[in-house]
């Protein structure tokens, strides 16, 4: 049984520095029943948390959770994604691929959010104006691509956007009020930039809050006109 009037605002990736951003961010807002999805417990005030270990069977449960909650989903973000690890760094070169962590990447980047996005897919078709944004990146892009290298990464963020635009596709025919965003956040003050921070310019190192503030207002001002849009943070188009 739903517990509040309110549109849900759904977070995955609750761990994640822009997720704890977004997520605190609704709360004090008080324009929606925030609803927090990940790994483990969110310990912000007033969130449901729902934790998934990201299966097809645990994020089934995580629906029929959300969907005890209510029906209308009118901000749905999914920040999940990964670009080092303690046994693996974005490829320098060709030679650098393994399968490991090619497949770990791929994984994580771009199969996961589209589980994601399939098993909440049935509730697009029940809310009034859903905003759907993923975290992508602008590496993801093939004419923004001047240096090579991150095999990986880059692939991942490619194959994210390709299925995303074909979701764009697929929702605007059960739900012509939905609009799909595909977000990159630029270069964000986080776990996942760290070892990467010192080549950042000047300036372009974000923190989750600004980014957060930014997916905000974007989603806000989104018009749902059947297509994947592929923004900056600064809400400019991204050359595919």
């Amino acid at each position: 049984m739903a517990t509040d009037t309110r549109p849900l605002a759904v977070v995955v990736g609750s761990g994640g520095a822009i997720a704890r951003s977004l997520l605190a961010r609704w709360c004090e807002s008080g324009l929606y029943d925030v609803v927090a999805v990940g790994r483990s417990h969110c310990d912000i005030q007033g969130v449901h948390s729902l934790t998934t270990d990201y299966s097809e069977a645990s994020l089934a449960e995580v629906t029929a959770a959300v969907s005890a909650l209510g029906s209308n989903i009118e901000r749905l973000v999914v920040t999940n994604g990964v670009l080092s690890g303690e046994d693996f760094s974005p490829e320098r070169k060709v030679g650098d691929l393994t399968t490991t962590s090619w497949q770990h990447v791929m994984t994580v980047n771009a199969l996961t959010p589209m589980l994601i996005l399939s098993a909440l897919w049935s509730l697009m078709r029940s809310s009034t104006q859903p905003r759907v944004a993923v975290l992508t990146a602008r590496v993801g892009s093939l004419s923004d691509n001047e240096l090579g290298g991150w095999y990986s990464y880059r692939a991942s963020k490619a194959a994210l956007n390709m299925m995303l635009k074909c979701a764009a596709i697929e929702v605007r025919r059960i739900n012509k009020n939905a609009k799909l965003i595909a977000y990159h956040p630029g270069t964000v003050d986080s776990p996942l930039s760290k070892p990467f921070q010192r080549s950042v310019p000047e300036g372009k190192l974000f923190s989750p809050e600004f980014s957060a503030e930014q997916l905000d207002n974007l989603m806000t001002s989104a018009v749902p006109d059947g297509t994947l849009s592929y923004l900056d943070w600064a809400g400019q188009a991204i050359d595919w």
